[in-house]
This record gives C-alpha cells, sequence and structure tokens, in this order.
C-alpha cells in the first residue's frame, strides 16, 4: 500500500500557524496600550497552560532527567525569553525594524543548527534566504529608505529571533514519543514558573480591571487559544517532520501576511515595494523548500 504524502498537510499546518502569527503582530501592537509587554505575555500563557490542564489534566512524568531540561530548555527560550524580548522591542524600536530583525530567525536557525547539532546549510537555503531577507526589507522599508535605529530596542529584536531559533533546534531533539500536547503543555508550565518572580516587580501592574474591558480580553483569548495553545502544538509538529532550518523559513511568509492583515484591519497602505517584496520572499519559500534545506554530517 502507497504511503500517505504527510507534507501537504504539514505545509497547510505550517501556513495556519503563520497566518494566526501574523496577526498577533497586530493584537500585541493593540494590547500594548493597556498592558506591558510581561503582562501580555504572562496572561497569554496563563490562558493557554489552563486551556491544556483542564482537557488533559494528568501529570506529564518525563522519562529521563535530558529530557525534562529540554521542556524546560523549550520553554524559556520558545516562550519566555523569545516574547519578552519582541514585545519590548516594540516599546523602543519601529514595528519595521522589529518585523525585520524577528525575521532574521530563519537564517539565524541554520547558524544555531550548525553550531548545535551539526547540521550543514546547503546553498539552496542560502539563496532562499537571500530572496527572502531581500522581500522582507522591501515590505518593512515599504519604500521609505531611513533605518531609524534604536540600539536597545534592535538588540531585543534580535535577541528575539536568536531565541526563537534556539528553541527550534531544542525542539527538534525532544522525544517524538511524547504527545504534542504534553510537550507543549510542559514547556509552557516551564515559561509560566520562570516568569513568577517578575510578577513582584514594576513590570507587572497588578490592575484587573484593564481585564474587564472586551479589547483587552478578546486579544487576550485570541493569544491564548490560538496563537500559543493551538498553533505550538502545530509548530512543534512541523519542526519535528520537516527540520528547525526548513520550518523557519517559512516565517518569511510573516512580513507580507501582517501587511495585507494591517491593510484590512488598521488601513495600511499596500504599495509596490510591498508586493514586490512578496513575491521575492515567496521565492525565496519555494527555492529553501524544494529540497532539504540542510544535511547533517558525521
Amino acid at each position: 500500500m502507497k504511503k500517505l504524502d504527510k507534507k501537504p498537510v504539514l505545509y497547510f499546518a505550517t501556513l495556519v500557524v503563520i497566518i494566526i502569527w501574523s496577526i498577533t503582530f497586530i493584537s500585541t501592537k493593540s494590547l500594548l496600550k493597556y498592558l506591558s509587554p510581561f503582562e501580555i505575555i504572562f496572561f497569554r500563557y496563563v490562558i493557554a497552560y489552563a486551556i491544556f490542564w483542564v482537557i488533559d489534566p494528568h501529570p506529564i512524568i518525563p522519562k529521563n532527567m535530558n529530557d525534562e531540561i529540554r521542556f524546560a530548555a523549550c520553554g524559556i527560550f520558545g516562550v519566555s525569553l523569545n516574547f519578552m524580548f519582541e514585545n519590548t522591542a516594540l516599546l523602543y524600536s519601529t514595528a519595521a525594524n522589529v518585523s525585520l530583525l524577528v525575521s532574521s530567525a530563519p537564517m539565524l536557525t541554520g547558524v544555531v543548527a550548525h553550531f548545535m547539532i551539526k547540521e550543514k546549510i546547503t546553498k539552496r537555503f542560502l539563496w532562499g534566504c537571500l530572496f527572502g531577507t531581500g522581500g522582507v526589507f522591501l515590505i518593512v522599508f515599504n519604500g521609505r529608505f531611513i533605518l531609524n535605529l534604536n540600539p536597545l530596542g534592535d538588540l531585543l529584536a534580535v535577541c528575539a529571533a536568536l531565541s526563537f531559533s534556539v528553541f527550534s533546534v531544542i525542539m527538534k531533539g525532544v522525544d517524538q514519543s511524547y504527545k504534542p500536547t504534553d510537550i507543549t503543555r510542559k514547556s509552557f508550565f516551564y515559561a509560566l514558573l520562570s516568569l513568577i518572580p517578575l510578577l513582584f516587580t514594576p513590570l507587572f501592574k497588578w490592575n484587573p480591571t484593564v481585564l474587564l474591558m472586551p479589547e483587552v480580553w478578546g486579544h487576550l483569548l485570541f493569544l491564548g487559544l490560538l496563537a500559543s495553545a493551538l498553533c505550538f502544538i502545530l509548530w512543534n509538529k512541523v519542526i519535528w517532520e520537516l527540520g528547525p532550518v526548513k520550518a523557519n523559513n517559512f516565517i518569511y511568509l510573516s512580513p507580507p501576511l501582517t501587511m495585507i492583515f494591517a491593510a484590512m484591519l488598521l488601513d495600511e497602505r499596500i504599495t509596490i515595494f510591498a508586493i514586490t517584496g512578496g513575491i521575492l520572499i515567496l521565492i525565496g519559500v519555494y527555492i529553501a523548500q524544494r529540497g532539504k534545506s540542510f544535511n547533517k554530517t558525521t
């Protein structure tokens, strides 16, 4: 019997994740008017973790200490550090700069994978990165080629991309005998655990009245239910099947999708620079996905 090709399903799942994550940029930007970057992250993942626990409250016992360490690392790098860096960067730098720098994750993943697990990057991957980066540049700057640098904000955005790259490589090495929901729930547990000390700092304002506002809890539910719970389950599966470098190439699709949603929801204008950038990104993803993005060296 012919084996069913899983790639179309994986690519569809990846596209769903990228679409949702593209909307989160707009959603988070709206929430920053009411909540701090840390509060957004904390409430978002409390909602996501609560969903997993209610659906399946059984204790998750790791097979060994190495697996437990991987779960903790996934939570810290993929959730806590990643979104703290990204959300805080939006306070100090322009949205254009943050979008561009965070979108460097695919390239950084290739570098991280090379040093952490000895993955070899091919020329096809590098060409895909070149087209993708060019497209992101055109979309983000949209014809206004004036880079308003803010060292702190831009550095935080790069740290967010680097953190997500480390998470992707670590996730690839997680034992696949665990259920995706268990891995995601365990990672979220450690993410929340790492955030608890910050609850007693000025980063958390303890203002429950803000949560009663429809705009606030609406965005938080979207971020917790879809962008966190659903997307991380799907993304973890995609990383297992496609590999961290190949999967993260799809992040290049986020800027053009964000551009489209911003035009629909925020009435932002789409220019020829944005359209050209979107085409370059699609070409870059196609090139990178045509074959294996990397091969393991011996």
